[in-house]
């Protein structure tokens, strides 16, 4: 059994149900992080998932601190299977997922991104930490993670795991001219880490958060 799924949202329910669709293995907890406020959205059920929660937001948290939320929300688990709602499993793929995920393992997809559904172990989060909430909304927070795993020499494993993925459908969906700017700014912000050999998992700021806003 998975123990669990994440998945954040803004946009393209219509991508998250064909993601629920092809859940094809049993899943412990399946996590909904809806950041649109307006979404009416109700979560469908799948016969191979526990249990289920949809989490609504008042304002879009942004993928680290959603990512974040989703790891937070469900401590107890060895791993998390954290996914885009704009992806989705061939047959057999999330069975491969679990197992070759683990509680040490940082685990990419082989899909395009392979972080369009990768695994994190919690031993890897109880030492390398959380995601950096200080990039906000998106963008870098992946390769910000992979800097801190090489910092603390963990491996990084890719898969050729299948998963097929509508790469930036958020983005096309309305967000193109938001995302122009804030992908500078959060390049920026990782590049300071970089010059300033700071490995910390970073913070949450309001500044930033402002600066950054899509809505």
């Amino acid at each position: 059994m998975i123990p669990a799924i994440v998945v954040p949202i803004l946009n393209r329910y219509d991508l998250l149900e064909r993601l629920l669709v092809s859940i094809d293995y049993p899943v412990g907890y399946f996590l909904l992080i809806d950041n649109n406020p307006k979404s009416d959205f109700v979560l469908m059920t799948n016969e191979h998932v526990k249990e289920q929660y949809h989490l609504r937001m008042p304002s879009n948290l942004g993928v680290p601190t959603s990512w974040n939320l989703g790891i937070k929300s469900l401590p107890y688990c060895d791993y998390w299977l954290i996914v885009n709602n704009d992806a989705y499993f061939p047959k057999g793929s999330l069975q491969m997922f679990a197992e070759n995920s683990s509680s040490g393992r940082l685990l990419l997809s082989g899909g395009q991104p392979p972080w369009c559904a990768f695994s994190i172990g919690a031993d890897i989060v109880k030492i390398v930490g959380l995601f950096d909430e200080g990039i906000y909304p998106a963008y870098y927070e992946d390769n910000d993670y992979m800097r801190r795993m090489n910092f603390h020499n963990f491996p990084i494993h890719q898969s050729n795991i299948p998963v097929n993925h509508d790469n930036s459908s958020t983005i096309s969906s309305g967000y193109s001219e938001q995302n122009s700017r804030t992908f500078s700014n959060n390049m920026l912000y990782y590049d300071n880490k970089i010059k300033s050999n700071d490995y910390t998992q970073g913070q949450w700021s309001l500044e930033t958060r402002l600066k950054n806003r899509w809505d």
